[in-house]
């Protein structure tokens, strides 16, 4: 902030002399040795002197007495910082906050809570750019988006999956069910569309099984249902052989479910062609890379 020159100074005490080459004895004569700006008005640090007297005082412009004896309090213990060091001062204290919550980002990374973590380190990094821990999160914040995302979608494929455990026979039936992407016929709502599902059954008497579940349509095997096309994930199709129960429900078991389920756990989808009476030929899709095999116990020996 300028100094304001020494010949426009207001405010002099009663009897000064405004200009040197007029002081005479007894007389005090005035100096602005520095001000500052605050906003409020305008702080002058004034030195008066006679031949045997000097004193300073400060005076404050443009703003109430209220105003200028706090000033004069606060000012009492020294002059402002110069402005380096109050940007400084406010630089160090930014940093410190964006450190505590550079904390909290690792924590979340350490937990693995991946999309909190993502939230976080974007907010770090909006709103402290030129901090050091905006810096450090920068360097990991790319692959926590990476996991975050990855992390959202094995949880969508989890609960694309359903089980039970349920009292049947001479034993638990526990089955696993996930539905197909696509429906057998087009609806008012996709909520209401029907569609094929894919089972794994365990039962201490049936055994293991794998089939495909139809609620209100049947399986056409007119021209045979002797094996269907199986596909998982990019991987060129296996023809299943595949069996209809003769008790006619509608369902159509795939005969090797110990190989089915040994490939289902190292892929992400498969696909099944089958043949539903009214609608043609199909091919139904399942994102089956959510399913939990600790939900089922151990296969049991048929």
């Amino acid at each position: 902030m300028p100094l304001i020159p020494t010949g426009r100074a207001p405010g002099a005490l009663p009897t000064v002399g405004d200009r040197a080459g007029d002081k005479r004895p007894g007389q005090w004569t005035r100096r602005v040795r520095e001000c500052w700006d605050t906003g409020a008005g305008i702080i002058w640090l004034v030195e008066y002197s006679t031949d045997t007297t000097t004193m300073t005082r400060l005076e404050l412009r443009s703003a109430s007495l209220a105003l200028l004896a706090a000033v004069l309090t606060a000012c009492s213990t020294g002059t402002p910082p110069p402005p380096a060091q109050a940007a400084q001062a406010t630089q160090a204290a930014t940093d410190a906050k964006a450190a505590k919550e550079l904390t909290l980002y690792d924590q979340m990374r350490a937990s693995q809570s991946w999309d909190l973590a993502t939230s976080l380190g974007e907010e770090i990094v909006k709103k402290y750019p030129a901090s050091p821990a905006a810096a450090t999160v920068r360097q990991t914040l790319d692959d926590v988006r990476a996991k975050g995302v990855a992390q959202r979608d094995s949880r969508r494929l989890a609960r694309l999956w359903a089980y039970a455990a349920t009292p049947e026979g001479k034993g638990t039936q526990y089955t696993a069910a996930i539905e197909s992407k696509e429906p057998l016929k087009s609806a008012a709502s996709a909520k209401d569309a029907e569609r094929i599902r894919l089972v794994l059954r365990q039962h201490p008497q049936w055994g293991q099984s794998v089939y495909l579940l139809l609620d209100n349509a049947k399986f056409d095997c007119s021209k045979g249902c002797a094996t269907l096309p199986v596909r998982f994930d990019d991987a060129p199709a296996q023809r299943m052989k595949a069996t209809i129960p003769p008790t006619g429900e509608p369902a159509l078991f795939i005969d090797d479910d110990k190989g089915f389920i040994a490939k289902m756990l190292k892929a992400k989808s498969v696909a099944i062609d089958a043949t539903i009476k009214g609608e043609g030929a199909k091919t139904f899709v399942f994102e089956i890379g959510g399913y939990d095999a600790t939900k089922l116990p151990n296969a049991p020996k048929k």
